[in-house]
């Protein structure tokens, strides 16, 4: 099911039900036998039902909200420590990269200096679970060819970010900065033509999306909705994109999944919390940003249990 964001006054949510969840161990000593553990993940899928059928009696509980200029205290109190994810629109006005950044300009700032990027992707199912093997150099005017048209067959992502800094570093000063949630740690770059998509998982810490020019859909699931989406590798899903029929038809559990879409134009900001579920397809060439130095504490990776 399809929910629409509602823009509604950003204030604290109560999360006190999320939050004694997240408190309840089902570890036993010495150890749970097979099944004992496979009470222990009925019993937390059927509080996680519980809860969603209470936010679904407020408009304002079960929904995805939308603030206008939201201030640090706001941000925080309401979704950061809560952990709700909310589209937030104000907070890029006056970066010179949201006119700026059109294929032309950026082939021009950074010229002819190599960049890493993702390619290859088309050809392979698992490309976001390989992404050493999918590593490609190119000339970044080279690399904008390439992407131009669309396709999603080349895409210079997050994870390419640590090997770019010096050659986009000529982009800098388009940029603005987000005082009020982050430090000044650079964001991760996204560069990607029309057809971009990064398959439905979820991540090991709070992100900030910026989207900069071109629009992005964005489809977010809560993690209530796990047992739902074979998730049996990692991070991810095995039936990656919730909006195609063939996969919905092979995992039939995830065709009535609580979802939430939403279409990132320039300037826009999503938050979105550890644990979420989400796809991300650009629809139009598009370049993104993605944020994690928060001001507060964001090291949810540390523990996971990747297993």
């Amino acid at each position: 099911m399809s929910k629409r964001p509602p823009s509604l006054p950003a204030q604290a949510a109560d999360m006190r039900l999320q939050m004694a969840l997240r408190q309840i161990d089902f570890s036993t000593a010495p150890g749970p036998q097979p099944a004992e553990d496979a009470l222990a993940l009925r019993r937390r899928d059927w509080l996680l039902d519980v809860q969603e059928r209470q936010r679904a009696l407020s408009p304002y509980a079960s929904g995805l909200l939308t603030a206008d200029n939201l201030s640090g205290e706001d941000f925080l109190h309401g979704f950061y420590a809560a952990g709700r994810p909310v589209l937030i629109k104000g907070m890029m006005a006056g970066w010179p990269a949201l006119d700026r950044w059109t294929p032309d300009y950026l082939a021009e700032a950074v010229g002819d200096a190599m960049v890493e990027y993702q390619g290859g992707r088309s050809a392979a199912g698992d490309y976001e679970l390989a992404k050493d093997r999918h590593r490609r150099r190119a000339p970044f005017r080279d690399f904008i060819a390439l992407v131009r048209d669309g396709g999603n067959d080349a895409y210079l992502t997050a994870y390419n970010s640590a090997a770019n800094g010096p050659a986009l570093a000529p982009l800098q000063p388009d940029l603005g900065t987000i005082d009020a949630y982050l430090t000044r740690a650079p964001g991760m770059l996204w560069i990607g033509g029309e057809g971009a998509f990064t398959p439905l998982h979820f991540d090991l810490t709070n992100n900030l999306l910026a989207q900069v020019t071109g629009t992005k859909r964005v489809i977010l699931i809560p993690p209530s909705q796990t047992k739902r989406l074979a998730h049996r590798t990692h991070v991810f899903s095995d039936v990656r994109d919730v909006t195609d029929a063939a996969r919905l038809a092979a995992y039939p559990q995830a065709r009535d999944v609580l979802r939430y879409e939403v279409l990132l134009g320039p300037g826009d900001l999503l938050f979105i919390p550890i644990g979420w579920w989400h796809q991300v397809r650009s629809e139009s060439f598009s370049t993104m940003l993605t944020y994690t130095g928060f001001h507060w504490p964001n090291a949810g990776h540390e523990g996971y249990p990747a297993g």
